[in-house]
């Protein structure tokens, strides 16, 4: 059976910095001094062959990302700056090799911006054995945290945003760049992103404001933003939504956007109520997890999967013909190994659904909130699937998924800042399957 447990955690520490290789002979007098006011640079989406990197210069121009594997130049890419898109740049490098090191550098012209941290390894091999660590949280503001830093510390490989980071509250296109540029220059933040791949997906106060559907005004601007200021994969289709996936190792995330499409159209399971991921959403979703042959699939998202049992609309409690159909579909094509995460609240829950005649087996939710120091313990309602529930300030969740022992293992724990011992739960592949 799965089991809930006191936390029992052993920290593991990531590589330090890695000695510079040796320069390209054009290189080897490059100037060592980064420019003023740039932001990052940072990592964005990785997988086993491409990774993405994004940087703000202080200006626009012409700027090149250059990677290097045991010491010798790789790849390298050039990208313009422009106002248009507040200056962010993007760089998408294909053909990596899986479970790789690279380093890389950010040039102008005969200046080197960054080199300090600068790297990252991709994925390992999808048809390989691995052990994977992924951090989760939500809510946090631009104020400086060591908890950030703690995420470094013990062993994180990538860093997944759930919303309402950071708190935005506005559609006005020159305040929501701003604020995202200054939650990406949190030291500790911006310190450990230069070497770990960050994801994220948006809430209601980084989609406009509080307890926002996919009628507000001026969500074109926040999507613009979001774009510029994230690294995803994908950005949803077209025009329209955040939504992304990927892959580390034995576990596929599912990063859904809650918000553009909320109250917008019917919705694809019930033509009499509203939906909440939209058809195009939906589709993805349901192809997605049927596709996915990682052995746990997270299928996360800022608000959280029940009721919050107040005034407010923004749960999977108001939606619960969206719910039920998407366990429907669990249970019909037996997909295995789900977990749903969310946050939102202000306080961090663990609950277990009675879904085995449903799904095949019970769904566990991981709720994760708040990064930042204010909580809500009027959120922390009972629940008859609760199993632990605490509102308790500066949380963030890490996630483990171990295919190197048999039958695979998902590790999840919440860890607060201050060391408070909080819980955790361990489930077997044997135990979520359809």
């Amino acid at each position: 059976m799965s089991r809930v447990t006191r936390r029992e955690f052993v920290a593991t520490s990531v590589a330090g910095v890695i000695a510079a290789p040796a320069l390209a002979a054009a290189e080897r007098n490059v100037p060592r001094e980064a420019a003023e006011n740039g932001t990052g640079p940072f990592v964005g989406h990785v997988d086993t062959q491409q990774a993405m990197l994004w940087y703000r210069p202080a200006s626009e121009g012409d700027f090149t990302a250059v990677l290097y594997r045991d010491g010798a130049e790789a790849a390298r890419q050039t990208a313009s700056s422009h106002a248009e898109h507040d200056l962010c740049l993007h760089w998408r490098f294909e053909g990596l090799e899986p479970d790789t090191r690279y380093q890389y550098r950010i040039l102008q012209d005969d200046t080197l911006l960054a080199e300090a941290d600068c790297y990252f390894r991709t994925a390992p091999p999808v048809d390989e054995a691995a052990r994977v660590c992924l951090a989760f949280g939500s809510c946090a503001k631009t104020e400086p945290l060591p908890l950030w830093s703690q995420m470094q510390e013990q062993g994180v490989q990538g860093i997944v945003l759930l919303g309402d980071t950071p708190y935005i509250d506005t559609t006005k296109l020159d305040v929501v760049r701003q604020k995202h540029r200054r939650f990406v220059e949190i030291p500790e933040l911006a310190a450990v992103i230069r070497h770990t791949p960050l994801w994220g997906t948006w809430d209601d106060h980084d989609f406009g404001v509080n307890d926002s559907t996919g009628h507000l005004k001026g969500k074109e601007n926040t999507r613009r933003a979001f774009a510029e200021y994230r690294a995803n994969a994908t950005c949803g289709h077209g025009d329209e939504g955040i939504y992304t996936r990927f892959r580390l190792g034995p576990v596929e995330v599912f990063l859904l956007d809650t918000r553009w499409f909320a109250d917008t159209e019917p919705s694809p399971v019930a033509p009499d109520k509203p939906t909440l991921l939209g058809k195009r959403q939906w589709e993805w979703l349901k192809q997605g997890v049927k596709e996915s042959e990682a052995t746990f699939k997270v299928i996360a998202c800022g608000m959280i999967w029940d009721d919050k049992e107040n005034r407010e609309r923004d749960d999977w409690g108001t939606y619960t013909h969206e719910r039920s159909a998407l366990f429907d579909f669990l249970g019909q094509e037996r997909i295995s190994g789900v977990l749903l995460m969310g946050g939102d609240i202000h306080c961090s829950r663990l609950l277990r659904y009675n879904t085995e005649s449903q799904v095949g087996y019970p769904l566990h939710q991981c709720i994760v909130s708040p990064i930042h120091s204010s909580t809500i313990p009027s959120l922390n309602v009972a629940h008859p699937d609760l199993i632990r529930g605490e509102a308790v300030p500066h949380v963030w969740l890490r996630l483990t998924a171990d295919s190197t022992q048999t039958p695979a293992v998902l590790h999840a724990e919440w860890i607060q800042m201050n060391g408070q011992e909080m819980w955790d739960l361990r489930l077997t592949e044997d135990e979520m399957k359809a």
